[in-house]
């Protein structure tokens, strides 16, 4: 069993199916298509994954998921463009589930909340990211994030379930 999972923690097998699913940018339509299931099925499904990793989000969900080894984590490749400091700072806070206005109040690059909003955006176009959860399995994958990312500023709690 992977590091600090409890059998209770453990994600069930229709869990992990729909979270990898979510970490390749797939909707909840599109993963209940794939699965030939209800999207209300796989809507409880990622739901109940969120509660047992303890996160409000898919993005963190899937974060918490590579940390905690319930799902493979991403083969290292290079970027095809680069991110700035500002912009991988903005990714940390994304993987922790801080939204943009905490983004805004914690960064420190002086980005504002649409500041945020913003270069999320145009960073989920330049690495092709469909969406906040795909866009952290490109941060394991260009090595930007890992199991010791920390969120500057996020309260130590955060920090402290992630692991």
């Amino acid at each position: 069993m992977p590091r600090n999972i409890t059998p209770i923690d453990s994600l069930s097998p229709a869990e992990v199916r729909a979270t990898r699913l979510v970490a390749q940018g797939l909707t909840g339509g599109e993963i209940a298509v794939k699965l030939r299931l209800a999207k209300g099925t796989v809507d409880g499904q990622l739901r109940h994954a969120q509660q047992k990793m303890v996160v409000s989000d898919r993005a963190c969900l899937v974060h918490r998921c590579y940390v905690r080894e319930q799902l493979p984590r991403p083969q290292r490749i290079e970027p095809s463009q680069q991110a700035d400091a500002a912009d991988v700072e903005l990714l940390r806070f994304v993987a922790f589930g801080a939204d943009y206005a905490e983004m805004a109040q914690r960064n420190s690059h002086g980005v504002s909340q649409h500041g945020a909003k913003t270069r999320l955006k145009a960073l989920r176009e330049k690495w092709g990211a469909r969406n906040d959860a795909h866009l952290i399995t490109c941060g394991w994958e260009f090595g930007l994030l890992d199991e010791s990312t920390t969120a500057p500023g996020l309260a130590d709690d955060r920090l402290a379930r992630i692991r």
